[in-house]
């Protein structure tokens, strides 16, 4: 595959794939080790799925290779991107080129669709989906429930939400959120545990629960961010 390996050094990686046998891409996050982790079904035969903040693909095409028909959404350029102002870049640029060059190289008939997950509709997106993945994408958002509400009404099945929470928070019975909007990273929101199940029911969903949790580490690094997974159920009646 010469012309895609001469081309995984033209993009900074976010994801760390292997688009075929020795072709790896040197990704910030190797998601391959957590998979499991989601709990997502083995078989998706015949389920229409959406990946929410897409990215470079690594889930819409572990959805897919389930057997799933799938549909990726993401912004298209780093001026969409939901940055606080202080921290917004003065330039621009286009996203998406990692997903196209790993699309390629996997032969996937995964259809990206340039939209912020606000603008997601089912009118936009041509009808509701068997599954709703979002992964470490609503901690970036500055309206997260807005978010959640625009992804209960996609959702005529099941959601599988992981988002990083507060390990300062975790232990209080109330729940909460810790406010990160002046950080790096253009993370807004770090909320505990329960406050993710609490946004996920307060959007609409049923049958909230926590599937689990565990740490996810960087490239190169000792540190690790933890992360939480909440299964749900869509709000509409074929919600199962």
């Amino acid at each position: 595959m010469p012309a895609v390996s001469e081309r995984l050094g033209e993009i900074s990686w976010y994801h760390t794939q292997e688009l075929s046998p020795g072709v790896v891409t040197q990704g910030m996050f190797d998601l391959r080790p957590y998979v499991e982790r989601y709990g997502i079904p083995a078989d998706l035969t015949g389920l229409r799925a959406l990946d929410v903040g897409t990215f470079e693909g690594f889930w819409a095409f572990e959805l897919e290779r389930r057997g799933a028909e799938v549909v990726a959404i993401d912004v298209d350029s780093i001026q969409e991107l939901d940055w606080p102002p202080r921290l917004r870049p003065a330039g621009d640029g286009r996203r998406g080129e990692g997903f196209e060059v790993a699309r390629e190289a996997l032969s996937s008939d995964v259809r990206r669709v340039g939209m912020s997950v606000y603008e997601a509709t089912p009118e936009a997106l041509g009808g509701e989906f068997d599954l709703v993945f979002c992964g470490s994408v609503l901690i970036h958002l500055r309206d997260p429930m807005l978010a959640l509400e625009r992804l209960a009404a996609l959702c005529r099945g099941r959601l599988i939400l992981a988002e990083e929470y507060s390990r300062r928070l975790a232990w209080l019975p109330f729940g909460g959120a810790e406010f990160r909007g002046e950080t790096p990273w253009s993370t807004w929101w770090r909320p505990a545990p329960r406050t993710w199940l609490a946004m996920v029911r307060c959007a609409g969903f049923e049958d909230v629960s926590e599937h689990g949790r565990f740490r996810m580490r960087l490239r190169d690094s000792r540190d690790s961010i933890a992360h939480v997974v909440v299964h749900a159920r869509g709000p509409g009646e074929g919600g199962a």
